[in-house]
């Protein structure tokens, strides 16, 4: 009798578009929420560039990470500072020709 491996759970995220999903969306919404509300602590003069680098910032939290397939630039923060530190660390290629890779 072979051995099969089949596939028990498959989660499939819940895309709005073809680069933004549902969650994503909803942390932009927030965000940008929390952002005007904050708009009485910026001159006026300085509303339009606090916005566009509110934005800014929220996009580079919800695109995903270089150094973790499948999360966020959020959730890599987020498991950063929730987990222990000697269990949780990216692998970073250095480039080099050694076979085992020393990360810091």
């Amino acid at each position: 009798m072979a051995k099969n491996n089949t596939v028990t759970n498959i989660e499939s995220k819940n895309k709005v578009n073809k680069f933004l999903t549902f969650n994503s969306l909803i942390c932009l919404i927030l965000y940008l929420t929390i952002a005007y509300m904050f708009k009485d602590n910026v001159h006026r003069a300085l509303f339009i560039p606090y916005m566009i680098f509110s934005g800014c910032c929220c996009l580079f939290l919800i695109i995903p990470s270089k150094y973790n397939k499948g999360r966020n630039h959020l959730e890599s923060i987020f498991l950063l500072f929730k987990s222990d530190k000697n269990v949780y660390r990216p692998f970073i290629s250095g480039g080099g020709n050694n076979d085992e890779e020393q990360v810091p």
